[in-house]
């Protein structure tokens, strides 16, 4: 009986926003992380509702689409399939589509000039071995409310208020399809744009928004140009947010994608908790207070950037690699690491999780991966290049620093 109700409030949820044309950052949440959009996995009919959701709000705001319509296919390769049919000799290339919308500029020169906002709206479906999932349940929905239908509401409550505001620059907002398997939209968006790159102003990316604790938030790319650090200083005061500030343009996330094409990223996110990647991503578990808070300063910060009279000035970041893409190892230390760079000295372990084999050689939350086999790691590309080299049931030494002192441990695989 609860899971019937739930269906049809989240039902009831849609249909009365379409008739009002009122856009709610929590029915939406609820929406796209419930049993009927199956966790969003690309090419299903749960990513064909979360598409044209997204596509109904733009309509609804009166956005303008970028390309013919709304949509944009991107292309991916479906390494579940290998799994299910171990005849396949290799991954079978499908479709899903990003979902991309703008609201043009309202100064004659300037609106030639674009800002993103974006965030990526597929997740893992049923989870499974092959998809990312932490979880041990296999063929449960993982809801993805946070990872990452906190951020897409996010966007979609920013296109309602520039709607509403129209800037000097154009904007564009973006939901993301196929971020999950290793950054496809936004690299297709960006090789599919109808005027030159250097037109983009600034990329503004968020992903996984909706766990905001005691107003800390982390915002990376700040030294991807000459004033994103000040400017986001600027706006936190007024909302009294406490920064966790990361240099890097580097992350596994779609604002990669954009600083690998020397545009200025602003990436905003409220980090990972024990339900990243598991079915208990679930939108009762959003602060969906701290989104709407979240909503008022970025809007502060992309107004910003679409008004000012001069061009932000790209900067190179100390990054290892520059192109970033999600892998699939052999082996796993089972943490969930700080993808965002925050940490200078190391790669910090967000999430220890128990029972799995750096929990058993006494890593815990918060540790920082110094060195993995007498190899440095500087990030998380080291760390991932570090690993792809080792073989399962092997013995790894690992150093780790702890409250500012440096511990080394052997962890079995």
């Amino acid at each position: 009986m609860k899971k019937l109700l739930f269906i049809l409030f989240t039902i009831f949820s849609v249909n009365l926003y379409s008739q009002n044309k009122e856009f709610n950052i929590e029915k939406s949440i609820y929406y796209l992380a419930s049993d009927q959009l199956e966790g969003r996995f690309p090419s299903t009919n749960g990513d064909t509702l979360a598409v044209e959701f997204v596509e109904n709000v733009f309509k609804d705001f009166n956005l303008q689409p970028l390309f013919n319509s709304f949509f944009q296919e991107v292309v991916f390769k479906d390494i579940h399939s290998l799994s299910q049919n171990s005849k396949q000799a290799g991954p079978k290339s499908k479709l899903s589509r990003n979902v991309v919308a703008m609201i043009q500029g309202s100064d004659p020169v300037l609106k030639n000039e674009y800002i993103v906002i974006g965030a990526h709206l597929d997740h893992l479906g049923y989870g499974g071995p092959m998809s990312g999932s932490r979880s041990k349940d296999i063929n449960k929905v993982h809801y993805g409310a946070d990872d990452n239908a906190s951020g897409v509401a996010l966007m979609l409550d920013l296109a309602r208020k520039f709607s509403l505001n129209p800037t000097k620059r154009s904007i564009i907002f973006i939901a993301f399809a196929c971020e999950e398997k290793g950054l496809n939209g936004s690299k297709q968006f960006l090789e599919a744009l109808p005027f030159e790159t250097k037109k983009i102003v600034a990329m503004l990316n968020f992903d996984m928004v909706g766990k905001l604790k005691n107003n800390n938030l982390t915002v990376g790319g700040i030294k991807t140009s000459n004033k994103s650090e000040k400017i986001v200083k600027k706006y936190s005061y007024k909302y009294n947010l406490n920064l966790k500030l990361s240099k890097s343009g580097v992350a596994p996330s779609d604002h990669a994608s954009f600083y690998a094409k020397y545009i200025p990223v602003f990436y905003f996110t409220t980090g990972a908790d024990s339900t990243y990647h598991t079915p208990m991503d679930k939108p009762e578990n959003i602060n969906y207070k701290g989104i709407e808070l979240l909503s008022s300063y970025t809007f502060d910060i992309a107004n910003d950037l679409a008004n000012r009279k001069t061009k932000l000035k790209f900067r190179k970041t100390k990054d290892t690699k520059s192109n970033p893409v999600k892998s699939t190892l052999k082996v796993s230390l089972g943490i969930m690491p700080d993808v965002t760079g925050s940490t200078d000295d190391g790669l910090k372990a967000e999430i220890v999780s128990k029972d799995k084999p750096a929990d058993k050689a006494g890593m815990i939350n918060g540790d920082i991966i110094i060195e993995l086999n007498g190899k440095k790691v500087k990030d998380i590309y080291a760390y991932m290049d570090i690993l792809s080299k080792i073989e399962p049931k092997s013995t790894i030494s690992a150093k780790i620093k702890r409250e500012g002192r440096i511990k080394e441990i052997q962890i079995k695989l």
